[in-house]
């Protein structure tokens, strides 16, 4: 994530700590804040997707995916299961951490 919330990752950041993000387009923050960060040995990484997604990479990793899927390497954690009506409760158990998985919505 980016944006507002940057400062508040970085004031969360240990010393030594390294802040990655996976969106570049919406990395802010001042260059005050980045002359800190390297005081504290900070650092911060950077990545993009986009380039990765050529044909022959979706190629290899959905094949990949499949044949784990077929030979039952996968395992779903299920974390639950609310009817369509109570997704606002689903959503609270996920905020608030009171889920591990995935939840299933019922229609």
């Amino acid at each position: 994530m980016g944006g507002t919330p940057t400062q508040s990752c970085v004031d969360a950041l240990a010393p030594g700590g390294e802040l990655v993000f996976g969106a570049l387009g919406r990395f802010a923050l001042a260059p005050s804040a980045l002359e800190t960060m390297f005081a504290g040995n900070q650092s911060v990484r950077g990545f993009s997707l986009l380039p990765l997604l050529t044909p022959a990479n979706v190629h290899a990793d959905l094949t990949a995916l499949f044949d784990l899927a077929v030979t039952g390497g996968l395992k779903v954690v299920h974390g639950g299961s609310n009817r369509l009506d109570q997704a606002a409760e689903a959503h609270r158990a996920l905020e608030e951490r009171r889920s591990s998985g995935k939840i299933v919505l019922i229609p």
